[in-house]
């Protein structure tokens, strides 16, 4: 059962979003979605997106940070995403703090706070489903041409 849903920008994450079970969706004010997922604690989990660190980003042993293969996300994959996504004008995405600006300055979120995060699943694989969220699974390198 949906308790409750609303449209945040990532500042006012912890003011607004409760610790509590649900789906978000990360969306640029162009509305351009970016990304679903979900959480049995939100704000935690947006938190974590929003903070997008670079130290979180581990390279594999003898890996190359040009792949994405080599890469791996250990708190925030949305960080693996965004540093693996194509150049942004006015943003270097490879870097955490230009990470944070394109997350507060051009994106917002949107909550469905839910009873259960298996309600939120079930949600989100149908969101999943539907094709149109630019980051989904295993990031891949960007292709040129």
């Amino acid at each position: 059962m949906i308790e409750q849903s609303f449209k945040i920008r990532f500042s006012e994450i912890e003011t607004t979003v409760p610790p509590a079970p649900g789906l978000y969706e990360i969306v640029t004010d162009e509305g351009k979605l970016l990304k679903v997922g979900i959480s049995g604690n939100l704000r935690r989990r947006l938190v974590q997106h929003r903070q997008s660190k670079q130290s979180r980003l581990k390279l594999k042993e003898g890996g190359n940070w040009s792949n994405p293969n080599d890469v791996q996300s250990k708190q925030s994959i949305l960080a693996k995403h965004l540093f693996f996504h194509s150049p942004t004008p006015g943003y270097d995405l490879k870097t955490e703090s230009g990470r944070q600006s394109f997350l507060e300055q051009r994106c917002h979120v949107l909550v469905i706070v839910t009873s259960t995060r298996e309600e939120a699943r079930e949600m989100e694989k149908l969101k999943e489903q539907s094709g149109a969220y630019q980051f989904v699974g295993v990031t891949q390198a960007q292709r040129r041409g």
